[in-house]
């Protein structure tokens, strides 16, 4: 299926003349502080294959089969993808000098020439840059007109061969990926006005939708950047559909008015998206919106506080191991304004050992046995072996229950409680070991919290000039702090907050050796100040016993 030059040859394959619309274009990148930059690199010569990216001189340093150990798959994917040529059509367009215009042509021919006469590597025909190529190609075949004299029967065999790769259902994965896929599909089937093509990418696309969002719109693939990026598609792809008198229809397009909103509660008061899974710190546009949610199909669920800019993450579950990180019952916490507890980040998507560690459970703020992973499956989309158990919400605490049964050695529970009038949280861990276990209780820290020892069970944690203060209520749990690592292999207390790049931090840790079927529980609170609560645990009722501020609380766990 790689064999572009025996296509291209091929007497028997025709095409009508290329007749391309403005709506058949859906640009693969728009105008941002990066696109000047990127097209007068590449005019000189100079790939920067994605924003941030360091350059490579593309006529010395081996063109198209150029890599770097540093970025991983990732720099040949975008460099396959076209997608700093993109930027040269960008710049066209905005200043309409025909240089940028005429340096897209000689790149893509360049390509041809290189795809023709060389397989190259896995990202040359890989469904990521295979879709996104040929976007950049119609793309400039619209802007070429009547500008560049275009061979139409060449670019004609090379728009209907992409379209043979990428309606080759063994190429095909129901993710993000493929969604991008079936977008090309739908253009290229109006484009060379082959209606099977375009039914492919369209029915196809509506097989993923209802594989990929939950019941509440929530992108499942473990990410709340991949769900702004997905969601986005989508709509792109609806508008797209209405502009050729078609539609996804009514109940998906509700779904995706209900999924374009719910960054306004998954983003945090900061407006900055937490680093769940593979996700940035990137910064979206939201209205912010201060509701709890829970949706046990992603396994994903927000308490949040507006008074006091309050923001807590809870993760237990998944239905797709896409971008899923090692992080089930962790949490996330922002309050008062700043960042406490986080997600280490996504790092790249390269094979560095620096990778390796911000996915595993070593990153995260979770209960973890025996300093291993446990195993991800795709089943658990219908095991449910990890999930929330059950959740409720009064006017005097919002609770939320997981578990883990993922690990061979031991079943793990945890509680989250939040107390709304005292704006405190109690953690409840719970292990049931079937064997000897060593059982790890994880906190990890944002780089810029500050760490104070106020006994062997109590820190105060401090962000610029918030504090809250972590305890444990648990006797002969005492708390070891870990100070970050990033020189040397085992790497320790790590987060990721820009793309390709590590910063140390601290971790708070508890660890306790149990014995075959020595079921414990392990408390903790969190608060602003020091003062200490009482909390007591009926384990045979299952009822927790919480006295604050002369105020009594029974609650059923």
């Amino acid at each position: 299926m790689t064999d572009l030059g025996k296509y291209l040859d091929s007497a028997n394959v025709t095409e009508r003349k290329l007749d391309i619309h403005d709506f058949d274009v859906i640009k693969l990148t728009k105008k941002s502080k990066y696109t000047k930059e990127i097209a007068e690199k590449a005019i000189e010569n100079k790939i920067i294959p994605f924003p941030n990216f360091s350059s490579f001189d593309f006529e010395g340093n081996g063109g198209w089969e150029f890599n770097s150990e540093k970025y991983g798959d990732s720099y040949p994917l975008y460099i396959h993808s076209l997608r700093f040529v993109s930027e040269l059509l960008t710049m066209f367009e905005e200043t309409e000098e025909i240089i940028y215009l005429d340096k897209a042509r000689y790149y893509i021919h360049s390509w041809i020439d290189y795809a023709v006469n060389n397989e190259g590597g896995a990202m040359v025909w890989y469904d990521h840059p295979t879709a996104n190529r040929i976007q950049v190609i119609i793309n400039y075949l619209y802007l070429a007109k009547e500008r560049h004299d275009v061979d139409t029967k060449l670019y004609g065999k090379l728009l209907r061969f992409h379209s043979l790769y990428l309606s080759d259902n063994k190429n095909y994965r129901r993710n993000n990926h493929g969604l991008m896929m079936d977008r090309s599909l739908m253009i290229l089937g109006n484009i060379l006005n082959d209606q099977n093509i375009f039914n492919i990418g369209f029915y196809r696309s509506i097989d993923t939708f209802w594989y990929s969002y939950s019941y509440t719109g929530l992108h499942l693939e473990n990410s709340p950047e991949y769900h702004n990026m997905v969601t986005r598609m989508y709509l792109e792809l609806q508008t797209y559909l209405k502009k050729n008198g078609k539609t996804y229809g009514t109940t998906i397009v509700s779904y995706l008015s209900r999924a374009a909103i719910l960054k306004n509660i998954f983003a945090k008061p900061n407006k900055l998206i937490p680093s769940i899974g593979d996700s940035g710190q990137g910064q979206v546009k939201v209205n912010k919106e201060y509701v709890n949610f829970i949706d046990y199909a992603a396994g994903l669920s927000i308490i949040q506080d507006k008074e006091i800019k309050m923001f807590l993450s809870f993760v237990c579950g998944y239905s797709t191991t896409v971008h899923k990180h090692i992080d089930d019952l962790s949490f996330n916490l922002f309050f008062n304004g700043k960042d406490f507890f986080v997600d280490p980040g996504k790092f790249s998507y390269s094979k560095h050992p620096y990778r390796g560690y911000i996915k595993s459970f070593k990153g995260h703020s979770g209960i973890f046995i025996n300093d291993k992973n446990y195993k991800l499956s795709e089943e658990n989309r219908f095991t449910r072996n990890v999930t929330f158990i059950h959740h409720f919400e009064n006017d005097n605490y919002m609770l939320i229950k997981g578990k883990n049964h993922s690990y061979e050695e031991a079943n793990l529970y945890r509680t989250i409680v939040y107390m709304k009038k005292e704006r405190q949280f109690i953690i409840l861990d719970e292990i049931k070991p079937s064997q000897e276990v060593k059982v790890l209780h994880n906190f990890n820290l944002h780089h810029e919290v500050k760490v104070e020892r106020l006994n062997d069970f109590s820190h105060k944690l401090t962000n610029d000039s918030v504090s809250i203060v972590i305890r444990n209520h648990t006797e002969n749990m005492i708390f070891e702090e870990v100070v970050g690592n990033k020189d040397k292999e085992p790497y320790i207390g790590l987060n990721s907050v820009v793309f390709n790049e590590v910063v140390e931090t601290t971790q708070l840790k508890n660890n306790e050796n149990l014995l075959t079927n020595q079921h414990t529980f392990t408390i903790y609170s969190i608060s602003e100040d020091s003062e200490d609560i009482e909390i007591k645990l009926n384990s045979e009722s299952s009822v927790l016993h919480v006295l604050t501020n002369d105020k009594n609380y029974y609650i059923n766990v």
